[in-house]
């Protein structure tokens, strides 16, 4: 009987689903078991078990890490429309991870999990088309998929496109806009909108100078920020 936290699989749960909880949840005693289910699953044509092998040889889980292997299960589930797989292809050819750096592919890949509204994906493929690697350069379509990722929340994304805002690259110049996504950033903890506001309230670079404003940013912490929500 296999068991996570003391719940036997075969009582609550479908094999399969047991064995993607546990990658989930990172329940190491149990990484031989949810191995063994995933391989059975994908030799049966599961993408999700494909996808969920792929993670296991991506992070080292239970086995050797092995990217060669990951991409190889990913590429499977791929075939198979697994839109996770998507995504982590586009970012292994991206990045030249377990694959020899190949940006055109990487888009290929990241397309449609971001048309289907990964924010990831879209963070991704903004950043394809705005490195411009592979001639790849196309600021619109990288500021089109900044927006779309950032309206989801991501704050990488939210980021970048206030610092274009600010500095009008690839886009129309716009202290409010800029203020409004480096905000967001910010309130959603990344460190570098908070220190880059600072900096403009400190200089008065845009925005009236303010000391006290400034020093709030610099000294944000994560409890003030979930108080400022």
């Amino acid at each position: 009987m296999h068991e996570d936290s003391g719940i036997p699989f075969e009582s609550q749960m479908e094999p399969l689903e047991w064995a993607k909880f546990i990658v989930r949840t990172k329940s190491e005693k149990n990484y031989g078991s949810a191995f063994s289910i995933l391989s059975a699953s994908a030799n049966r044509g599961s993408s999700d078990a494909e996808f969920y092998l792929g993670l296991l040889y991506s992070r080292g889980q239970g086995v050797r890490k092995d990217l060669s292997a990951a991409r190889f299960w990913f590429e499977r589930a791929s075939e198979g429309g697994n839109l996770g797989a998507m995504y982590f292809l586009g970012k292994m050819y991206s990045k030249g991870y377990g694959a020899e750096k190949d940006p055109q592919k990487a888009a290929s890949f990241l397309t449609t999990p971001a048309e289907m509204g990964d924010p990831r994906a879209q963070y991704e493929l903004g950043l394809i088309y705005f490195d411009g690697e592979g001639g790849m350069k196309d600021l619109p379509s990288a500021v089109k998929w900044f927006t779309s990722s950032a309206e989801s929340g991501h704050s990488e994304a939210q980021f970048i496109l206030g610092q274009l805002y600010k500095t009008g690259y690839g886009v129309e110049q716009s202290t409010e806009k800029a203020l409004d996504w480096l905000t967001s950033a910010a309130m959603n903890k990344h460190r570098g909108a908070q220190i880059l506001l600072g900096n403009m309230y400190d200089t008065g670079d845009g925005v009236p100078m303010d000391k006290e404003e400034a020093d709030r940013w610099y000294s944000m912490k994560d409890d003030e920020v979930i108080s400022a929500l």
